[in-house]
């Protein structure tokens, strides 16, 4: 009689015909692509999708803030718990995440992380309270943030090369842009519908978020041993490599302009000056367009240029535009905005090539590496946000935590990245 094979067994086989699978075509340099059934140009636009997920769950609803908290007769500061605490839980749970991704799949984090997003966000809609709304916003964050942490590790399975970095640099353009149009974008869907129906629009993200995981096939190739605590434990095995470490500090930190700006700009501009809404909106936009440009440019031209010498001088840029910010920015709205400009564009520039160094330092734990990437930045970015609020004037905070920003990354980029290499 034959026996039938163990599960232990199956695993392995299908492991092994996957890795021989991908072996033939890693790259996905053709239109095919044997992780994804619609091939190459659909896994990236997915990928893409995938990576909006987070900057769309933060700040789609902002323009509902107010709105929410009168309906449910709670404070300003109980309401923004809402967006304080998702940003928490979302880094922190890619510290989980992405381990466990490492051990068990990409597919199976993903799917896991999915169906938390779309469960929260049906209970955020029918929210009878705040502290419901609360709690399904942390549940919502643990989901995101499996869906950011595994984004970032099938890119790196998948693709090799010159098409891994142009496949970051979009995914970084994403995670840009989603910041910059999603408050646009709620206010338009509160014209349309309640608050409300902007956790509806979630849901539907996240169904068509389920669709598109159907034609994705497991791209881990070699998986962790040993149990889940285990796999946990690999974040010290990562950091335990003293100059990814460091370089990692370097650039979190290197996200501190950018998210202050957002914590800042609108009282900058509207209490400090004095414009109008729509004004700051203009002033705003203008702002965006320059921390956009800077990834959009990396793969055209900036990738291009010596990687040591276009970090070091963003860093550089940063620094001189922050000190030149906290001297004149005070003469006026476009002054502010002018000076801002290196500052997001650099910011935002050094974005592509810092995550690929990072990316491929490590021959392993691809995911956990990406969680760390991922949570890092959340983690220094929240911080920044914070002590942002201990000046009472904002342009001064945006200036200060701006300068410091790049003075500290210019000094650990020297010290570091003489021996940095392309990935």
């Amino acid at each position: 009689m034959t026996v039938p094979p163990s599960r232990a067994t199956r695993i392995s086989a299908r492991r092994a015909a996957l890795k021989g699978h991908l072996s033939m075509d890693t790259d996905c340099t053709l239109d095919s692509c044997p992780a994804y059934g619609l091939g190459r140009k659909a896994l990236i636009v997915y990928l893409a999708f995938l990576s909006a997920f987070t900057p769309l769950s933060t700040d789609l609803f902002l323009p509902a803030l107010p709105i929410m908290a009168e309906y449910f007769q709670a404070t300003p500061g109980l309401t923004n718990l809402t967006l304080m605490g998702f940003m928490f839980f979302f880094a922190l749970s890619m510290l989980v995440w992405g381990p466990l991704s490492d051990k068990y799949g990409r597919r199976p984090v993903i799917l896991a992380g999915l169906t938390l997003y779309l469960l929260s966000s049906v209970m955020c809609a029918l929210s009878s309270d705040i502290w419901m709304l609360i709690g399904g916003r942390v549940i919502q964050a643990t989901g995101s943030g499996a869906v950011s942490a595994v984004a970032m590790a099938i890119t790196k399975d998948v693709f090799r090369g010159r098409t891994m970095e142009n496949v970051l640099t979009t995914i970084q353009t994403m995670m840009l842009i989603a910041p910059m149009i999603a408050p646009v974008l709620g206010g338009f869907l509160l014209a349309l519908s309640s608050w409300r129906g902007i956790f509806w629009a979630f849901v539907i993200c996240g169904v068509v978020a389920w669709l598109g995981l159907l034609p994705l096939r497991e791209s881990l190739e070699r998986p962790t041993e040993g149990p889940a605590l285990k796999s946990l434990g690999r974040i010290a095995f990562v950091l335990g490599h003293g100059r990814f470490s460091a370089l990692l500090a370097v650039f979190s930190v290197a996200s501190m302009p950018i998210m202050v700006f957002l914590a800042t700009s609108a009282y900058v501009y509207q209490r400090s000056f004095g414009v109008s809404p729509q004004m700051y909106s203009a002033f705003f936009c203008a702002n965006a367009l320059a921390s956009v440009l800077g990834p959009t440019l990396y793969p055209r031209v900036l990738r291009e240029l010596p990687q040591r010498g276009l970090i070091t001088a963003c860093f550089a840029a940063v620094a001189a535009g922050s000190a030149l910010l906290l001297l004149f920015g005070h003469a006026g709205p476009f002054w502010f905005a002018a000076l801002m400009l290196p500052v997001t564009f650099c910011s935002t520039a050094i974005r592509p090539p810092s995550t690929i160094i990072l990316m491929t330092m490590l021959d392993s734990d691809t995911g956990t590496v990406a969680s760390l990437i991922g949570s890092a930045a959340v983690l220094c970015g929240s911080f920044a946000m914070l002590v942002s609020g201990l000046w009472t004037d904002p342009l001064v905070s945006t200036a200060v935590i701006s300068l410091f920003a790049g003075l500290f990354c210019l000094a650990g980029w020297l010290i570091l990245g003489r021996n940095a290499k392309r990935g």
